[in-house]
């Protein structure tokens, strides 16, 4: 399927001079990337392509080149810009270009097996179907999608594209799951905004590197509303068990409104879009309850509360609280930051996050200029970073690191303490961590933690609080701390679907079959639950690069190649079989004895459940997910 050659006219909203100088601050790799595109015209990689050099721009990759040539590129897309693409061009999406094109955007070479995931992630090619499509999906299908985040709508923008009739249930009374009802105060998304997005709607208007969580609602809003979704959810809805029913064929869905309304719904096929972080985990400390002054749990914000003046404690020490410290530490009179164990936190990497307008401009004028961002983002962040987390069995046993691939980490972690607090210094001893990187999940400072941690009116606890009293905390080491506000940015419990009752073949229950050691096929497929798909999986979530919308969108691919599988066969469920889910779960858990997470026992990470089994992280290459999902293997189910 190849994309269309959209051809933009230089409108009275376009000043060609405005045009010319922004394009003079563009990536000239990008450029030809998108000249080539536009044009259809291959002379243009040989007549450029040499003239372009590389250097680092973190995470990526940025094209150079001299005054002259890059004078003659700008005037070439001018020149392109509206005129019609000659008989005979080569299409914009054409395998064999964009091979070509790779190395001149990206900065570096490409293996092969990464082209055809790179062309779907930069939004040049849909997500092509891999089984034929000579019998449709039956009307009679129906899909409940539970959830209303990114991955409900991945989900059911993929149904309506098969004309699969589906219907969401979601308890919130807006689309975008955490990021409507996480507020807290500097609240972002730490994927790059360019990247953070559905492929198919690349968003050129981000503001920010990494978005606040406003603006990524917004993104969310707007998809629902563009591809009127909201007429296929239900809000304000919170399913609370799903009861296979053998003689239907179809789960039963139990779901409780907001005024207390019980209903029953059937589907033939549910998909849970519902996450596996949701409740909110306060620590064990004794006298929680007996604070009097104001405490917040950070996934429950209280946006009347005011932290002006207030003394201040933020318990916790992972993403959330980092944002937290970064954004309050101004207003408060007094912070103090209890740590049970320090992570590690990777700098900025530019001096400001703010998307220059250059980037802005070109997304929303220029051809596909948006789509190589959202490449060259996306690459930046994904394989590349896959041998950081792979083991090197001898260099693990004299370094702190993993492997010479994670010591790069480490050192430029350790060079961000040493700069900022001092070598040696009690500061940079408590926020040291005794782990690899990646052990737990890396953090990137938003600018101004580390700073923060050094001012006069914060204090640093390298330990978790002794107890709570009406007064304040009592520290380990004895010292009462008075305080006004308590935050407890301190996670949320694993729920790998675990507030919802989940019954599958003969009532076998889905906690039953999980106990304290969740595990899943592909697709999150588990033997007895015919025609049940859950999109935040155990072992599905990439850990070493990318984010949620690319595991988000491979599935949803995935769930429709199910659903055109048992159309080809006539069939109404599909199951896994007990053999191929031991089979790929005990393959999951060996690749896993090769990653960070097996060789960090120190580190107190959420990828472990109870049982000790990481249970989050994917120990798969980015490009490996993808191939998996690509079509079910048919001799994997039984499909009746």
């Amino acid at each position: 399927m190849s994309m269309g050659s959209p051809v933009v006219s230089l409108g009275t909203d376009v000043d060609v001079e405005t045009l010319r100088g922004h394009l003079r601050h563009a990536d000239p790799g990008v450029l030809v990337a998108v000249l080539a595109q536009m044009t259809g015209d291959p002379s243009v990689i040989a007549r450029y392509a040499t003239t372009i050099d590389h250097v680092p721009d973190p995470p990526e990759r940025a094209g150079t080149t001299d005054p002259e040539t890059a004078d003659a590129l700008v005037e070439d897309i001018v020149a392109a810009l509206g005129k019609p693409r000659p008989d005979g061009a080569v299409a914009a999406d054409d395998r064999d270009l964009f091979v070509r094109l790779l190395p001149i955007a990206l900065g570096s070479e490409v293996d092969d097996e990464q082209v055809d995931l790179l062309l779907e992630q930069g939004g040049f090619r849909p997500s092509a179907p891999t089984l034929p499509r000579t019998t449709p999906i039956p009307s009679t299908t129906t899909m409940a999608i539970i959830g209303a985040g990114i991955a409900g709508i991945a989900v059911a923008l993929a149904a309506a594209e098969e004309g699969v009739k589906f219907q969401i249930f979601d308890r919130n009374d807006e689309v975008g799951g955490t990021w409507l009802t996480t507020t807290y105060p500097g609240i972002g998304v730490d994927t790059p905004s360019a990247y953070y997005s559905l492929s198919r709607e690349v968003n050129p208007n981000w503001s920010n590197y990494y978005p606040q969580g406003a603006e990524y609602q917004a993104y969310l809003v707007a998809l629902a509303d563009k591809h009127d979704l909201r007429r296929h959810i239900r809000f304000g809805t919170e399913v609370e068990a799903l009861w296979w029913d053998d003689q239907r064929q179809q789960w039963q869905i139990h779901s409780r409104s907001a005024d207390g309304t019980v209903s029953f719904d059937y589907a033939s096929v549910v998909v849970t879009a519902a996450g596996y972080l949701n409740r909110p985990r306060f620590p064990d400390v004794k006298g929680r309850e007996t604070f009097s002054g104001a405490s917040v749990h950070s996934a429950r914000w209280d946006p009347t509360l005011d932290l002006a003046g207030k003394r201040v404690a933020v318990i916790g020490a992972g993403c959330t609280a980092v944002q937290i410290v970064d954004a309050c530490v101004d207003d408060v009179e007094h912070l103090t930051v209890f740590q049970r164990q320090p992570h590690w936190v990777a700098p900025r990497r530019r001096l400001s996050d703010e998307v220059p307008e250059h980037r802005r401009y070109l997304g929303r004028v220029l051809p596909f200029y948006a789509m190589w961002h959202r490449l060259k983002s996306y690459w930046g962040t994904a394989d590349n970073n896959y041998p950081v987390i792979l083991q090197d069995p001898e260099w693990s046993q004299t370094h702190l690191s993993i492997s010479a691939a994670n010591d790069v980490l480490l050192q430029m972690c350790l060079e961000y303490i040493d700069r900022t607090f001092g070598a040696g210094s009690e500061l940079a001893r408590k926020v040291t961590p005794d782990f690899a990187p990646y052990g737990k999940r890396i953090i990137r400072d938003p600018g101004g933690y580390y700073a923060a941690l050094t001012r006069d009116h914060v204090d640093v606890e390298a330990s978790e609080p002794a107890e709570v009293n009406a007064d304040g905390i009592i520290t380990a080491d004895g010292r009462q701390i008075d305080l006004d506000v308590i935050i407890y940015a301190t996670g949320y419990h694993l729920d790998f679907l675990s507030t919802i009752d989940i019954r599958g073949r003969d009532g076998k229950t889905l906690a039953q079959e999980w106990g304290n050691s969740p595990r899943a096929y592909r697709g999150g497929a588990v033997p007895g639950f015919p025609n049940l798909f859950i999109t935040s999986a155990p072992n599905y979530s990439p850990g070493h690069g990318a984010g949620a919308n690319f595991s988000m969108e491979v599935l949803a691919h995935y769930i429709v190649e199910c659903l055109q599988l048992m159309a080809l066969r006539g069939a109404t469920t599909m199951e896994v079989t007990q053999q191929a889910f031991d089979a790929y779960v005990a393959g999951i858990d060996e690749a896993m004895q090769r990653t960070v997470w097996c060789h960090t026992p120190k580190a107190h990470t959420y990828y472990r459940s109870e049982s000790g089994r990481v249970v989050v992280a994917t120990p798969y290459r980015l490009v490996d997910v993808w191939q998996q999902h690509r079509s079910p293997a048919e001799e994997d189910f039984v499909l009746r």
